[in-house]
């Protein structure tokens, strides 16, 4: 499971097909009998002198509120000229010139050793570049190099216990107390369904350092860079490595040395995990932590699913972006079966429909930004037991369903709702209160396309103080509903997005009728007919609400009816087939004197 990193936001690798016979349930905590007993004993090496492995009493960010205040020692540590790289020693001189205390101190140490040197050497006109880079050959093809401090400062190359070691020979130069540990990570090749076991071999090292009286865990080579599937290394510098908390690092190490008390004490837990709870535990991807996302409903990486699941999570950041990738074990899923929608302040749900029995991965990205990229937040494995049938595809959508951020900018006012709806009739309508004009549009989508001019059957009218959005949906499976606003460019934005679902194919459904802007400017709501096509030469019954003093066209022919309670109630006759049938109006308000007939509704006469 090796010790380097994943390379972030790349898919998991994927694997063979397993056979399972698991419970039918959705989520699966390790067993509470798998719990440590044992009271933590003090571990002394050679190392660590007389100082006990103890959980800090404060957290990172307490004593690091911004890694910027390490912006002028940084650059110091990334200048250090190559004559100064001759011995350990002399580095540390060196590199410690300009630290304050000890923390500082190791900060310089691991800037120098994670990153990347390109010092200049000038040889006539040739200019060399050293760089420190992760030892993959050592790693993957048993090129094994030496690992002791000296040789990975002469090589500049080495695997994660080269790392630890050189850093902890830079500490001790600098009388820095200072612990080199072993263990079990999630690194590049991390599977959730592979187990780590005690007693075998150790996959990773990282080193811990005495600081201000409180051990802080400090790892050199995740910081350096990653790995990616194909075993390459590449330098992407993480501060997050540097004095990360206990409760996050537990979630990627695990130390243990043949020794369950070492293992115990060298989380620095106030509750340590056991195995089984790590082997279990979901891997946080680094912009997860730095997010501040808490994973509420499902912290297991396996999850056992019939039908459906629904995830839960918490973000420190607003989320404009959130998805679920749901990808099947074989091949590859272009459908979506899964959506996410805001349910709270900072709560998030993602409800997730496998589309068949068996095994997929799920990886839950997002991004605080409104833009075309996510970035991964955690993975799963789904292993789904049963399904419901026919399980239809959810249509494709990049954000987050239901109101966008800055939906209260643009005058509507909406709470955190589930935005699936399904239709019982084959019909839905929505109702959303106003605060200020605006002019507003819909569009409607099938997931699968199985409906030709699907915005037909979607009609946006603006009356009352509320915005009213009518869709029929004419197909069986789910549909996409966006209301946009137009803007101060006159172009159109998002604001709000629906999912909409129905059961049953609807023979015969009708489009609705064309509803134009002027009917929304002059806030006309059209009560009947709600059909585009419409009998030729037939008596029709039209019904009309309108608060404001309108005058109406129909047919060409000003039309005097009364209006009762602002409805306009009367019968017409239909012209031949083929004709467009218009409803026309124009504002009788003093500051629309000499005003034109504006086009309200339009209909297609058969």
């Amino acid at each position: 499971m090796g010790c380097g990193q994943t390379k972030p936001a790349e898919g998991e690798s994927r694997k063979k097909s397993v056979t399972f016979k698991d419970p039918p349930v959705d989520f699966i905590e390790p067993s509470p009998k798998n719990v440590f007993v044992l009271t933590p004993q003090l571990t002394v090496t050679p190392d660590n002198g007389i100082y006990p492995p103890k959980p800090p009493k404060t957290r990172r960010r307490e004593i690091i509120p911004d890694d910027i205040i390490f912006q002028t020692l940084d650059d110091h540590a990334l200048k250090v000229p190559k004559s100064m790289e001759s011995s350990v020693e002399a580095l540390c001189r060196y590199v410690i010139k300009p630290a304050k205390n000890d923390m500082e101190k190791c900060r310089l140490f691991y800037r120098w050793i994670t990153n990347n040197i390109s010092q200049v050497v000038l040889n006539e006109l040739l200019k060399i570049l050293v760089y420190i880079w992760y030892d993959t050959a050592a790693l993957f093809q048993g090129k094994r190099k030496p690992t002791d401090a000296e040789s990975v400062l002469k090589l500049k190359t080495s695997v994660c216990i080269g790392y630890a070691n050189l850093f902890s020979a830079l500490c001790r130069c600098a009388n820095i107390t200072v612990q080199k540990i072993s263990g079990y990570a999630k690194g590049y090749d991390y599977n959730p369904d592979t187990r780590f076991e005690l007693g075998h071999a150790t996959t990773h090292t990282w080193n811990a350092v005495h600081v201000d009286g409180e051990w802080r865990f400090v790892d050199c080579t995740w910081g350096a860079g990653n790995c990616d599937e194909m075993k390459k290394f590449h330098f992407d510098y993480h501060d997050h490595f540097y004095f990360m908390d206990p409760d996050h690092f537990i979630l990627t190490h695990f130390p243990y040395e043949r020794d369950i008390n070492m293992a115990i004490a060298w989380q620095l837990l106030q509750e340590p995990w056991p195995l089984d709870k790590f082997n279990a535990y979901i891997k946080p991807s680094m912009r997860a932590i730095e997010w501040g996302v808490e994973f509420v409903s499902h912290q297991s990486n396996v999850v056992f699913t019939n039908a459906v699941s629904i995830f839960e999570l918490k973000s420190r950041k607003t989320l404009s972006v959130l998805n679920g990738e749901l990808i099947p074990e074989k091949g590859e899923s272009n459908r979506a079966y899964s959506y996410a929608y805001k349910c709270g302040p900072d709560v998030y749900k993602i409800v997730v429909r496998p589309p068949s029995v068996g095994k997929f991965s799920l990886r839950i990205l997002a991004n605080p930004e409104n833009d075309e990229e996510a970035f991964l937040l955690v993975s799963y494995v789904i292993k789904c037991l049963s399904t419901d049938g026919l399980v239809r595809a959810f249509p494709y959508h990049w954000g987050i369903w239901g109101p966008s951020v800055g939906l209260a900018n643009h005058g509507l006012i909406l709470n955190n709702v589930c935005p699936l709806i399904m239709a019982e009739n084959g019909e839905i309508e929505i109702k959303l209160p106003l605060e200020k004009e605006l002019e507003a549009s819909s569009r409607l989508t099938h997931a699968e396309n199985l409906v030709k001019e699907s915005d037909n059957y979607v009609l946006t009218e603006i009356n009352g103080g509320n915005l009213y959005a009518r869709a029929r949906l004419p197909k069986e499976g789910y549909y996409k509903l966006q209301i946009m606003v137009k803007l101060d460019d006159d172009k159109y934005k998002t604001i709000l997005t629906y999912l909409l679902g129905s059961t049953q194919t609807l023979l015969g459904t009708n489009k609705l009728p064309r509803c134009y802007r002027a009917a929304r400017e002059f806030q006309c709501r059209l009560l009947e007919p709600l059909r585009y096509e419409l009998p030729r030469n037939t008596r029709v019954r039209i019904r009309l609400k309108c608060s404001r003093n309108l005058s109406l066209v129909l047919k060409k022919q000003n039309l005097d009816v009364q209006k009762h309670d602002g409805v306009w109630d009367f019968l017409s006759t239909t012209p031949n087939a083929g004709e467009k049938f218009f409803i026309s109006g124009k504002l009788l308000d003093e500051s629309c004197n000499g005003s034109t007939y504006k086009g309200l509704y339009e209909f297609s006469i058969i």
